[in-house]
């Protein structure tokens, strides 16, 4: 689940955004409420939020200008302004800020829920972006491998490519322009080791920074990285790791 932060010094708004069922629908919680810029960009200082939710005119510090403070000390959370119709000059100037986007009042749950999908695949594509090859690295080191051989460093290039999709051996196999059953016999043969072995534990890797970075929930894991269920997604990180995914996220935070 992504972390909204919401700020608006209307307790009414506030409390109907509580109310919406759009965030889980689109994968998103609303973490914390504010009524005021200023208390939005102290608890931005103190926590990551993914989606900042702002009124435009709000006391102590306004939209456009909690904007311009975050991007100032380089948190990079997604901004949606909402605003009234009088108010579109400041929205503009969101936008030309970088704002994602801004919905107009009385915010209505359907065109929130648009806005949410779009951002959504936004930060999809910088969790990707952001922990691309990083996986593999680890799934690596785990296996002692070194990217000094040819096949190493192709298998490398492979993953680090699609590690945000659920592979199978016959599309390692396809990369490496072989038979499926040849490829497994190369892996074997170089790496000491068998490929569902391997991305097995390669899963679990990403499976660990998804819950680490951005605190996704064990069926949420199971449902991304193509587990017939929770419980056998539970079992076989409990395999790798040596705890749960729960015992795991409880050490961390």
């Amino acid at each position: 689940m992504y972390k909204v932060l919401i700020a608006d010094d209307d307790y009414a708004v506030r409390y109907a955004y509580s109310k919406m069922k759009v965030w889980n629908e689109t994968g998103f919680e609303i973490a914390e409420q504010v009524d005021n810029g200023r208390l939005a960009l102290d608890a931005l200082n103190n926590e990551k939020y993914d989606i900042i939710i702002a009124d435009i005119c709000m006391p102590l510090l306004n939209g456009i200008d909690l904007l311009r403070e975050i991007r100032s000390i380089n948190i990079d959370s997604e901004v949606i302004f909402v605003s009234s119709y009088n108010e579109f000059e400041y929205a503009r100037q969101g936008l030309i800020l970088g704002a994602f986007d801004y919905i107009l009042k009385p915010v209505k749950s359907y065109k929130l829920q648009e806005v949410l999908k779009r951002a959504k695949e936004k930060l999809d594509e910088k969790t990707y972006n952001r922990i691309s090859g990083s996986c593999v690295k680890m799934a690596f080191h785990y296996f002692g491998i070194k990217t000094n051989t040819a096949f190493s460093e192709k298998l490398f290039q492979f993953l680090s490519e699609n590690e945000n999709t659920v592979i199978t051996m016959e599309d390692a196999a396809d990369y490496f322009e072989v038979s499926k059953d040849y490829f497994g016999k190369l892996f074997k043969q170089n790496l000491g080791i068998y490929f569902t072995h391997f991305y097995s534990v390669l899963k679990i890797e990403y499976a660990k920074t998804l819950i680490r970075e951005y605190n996704y929930k064990a069926y949420e894991i199971s449902e991304m990285l193509g587990y017939s269920s929770r419980d056998y997604f539970t079992k076989i990180f409990k395999e790798v790791t040596g705890t749960t995914p729960t015992e795991y996220k409880n050490a961390i935070f």
